[in-house]
């Protein structure tokens, strides 16, 4: 009994079900996550706010996100925010309020951190520690996601490879078995 199995299904990888359900046309691919529909040729799910993978092969950067605690959530957020520009905006900003309060320009708290802001230096010394510990961590993420990636390229290229190795001795031996048919 010959049995062929799907590329999915010759590394090991289960398949994601193609089904319509009772509302969805003939063509669509249902997201498993979000339940919605999407063309057949989809990779992601359409919806913004689901964005869920929808092919036959395990998605790594679900698959290590779905590992994360809290404290790693937390980061990958933080390095988001201070890798944007609202980052350095929100800083000039506090800075320059912060120096105007301590001049005396404006606000009824005038002086409360006189030249050369020794709070300030101490407030974003400990800033600094925190932004650079979490930055460290989705850091680490990164790295173990592109660990991941490399591994799965690895597989499916040595995978391909003996594929097409098994191809080329049948076609040699099918174009050895043509030429013998063929012989007067």
């Amino acid at each position: 009994m010959n049995t062929t199995l799907n590329p999915a299904q010759e590394i090991g990888v289960e398949s994601l079900p193609v089904t319509a359900g009772a509302n969805a046309p003939e063509s669509a691919l249902l997201c498993p996550a979000c339940g919605g529909e999407n063309p057949l040729d989809a990779v992601f799910c359409g919806n913004p706010s689901c964005h869920k993978a929808l092919g036959e092969f395990r998605y790594v950067l679900e698959e290590i996100g779905a590992q994360k605690n809290w404290l790693e959530r937390l980061a990958d957020r933080v390095a988001l925010f201070v890798s944007k520009p609202h980052f350095i905006i929100f800083h000039v900003a506090w800075f320059t309020l912060w120096i105007m309060l301590n001049q005396g320009w404006i606000g009824p708290l005038a002086g409360f951190d006189d030249y050369p802001y020794d709070l300030l230096s101490f407030i974003l010394a400990i800033e600094a520690i925190l932004v650079t510990g979490f930055l460290l961590i989705s850091q680490n993420y990164q790295y173990e996601y592109s660990e991941k990636r490399a591994e799965l390229d690895y597989e499916i290229n040595i995978r391909s490879y003996r594929k097409l190795l098994e191809l080329e001795k049948r076609l040699d031996a099918l174009s050895a078995s043509e030429s013998r048919v063929n012989r007067p």
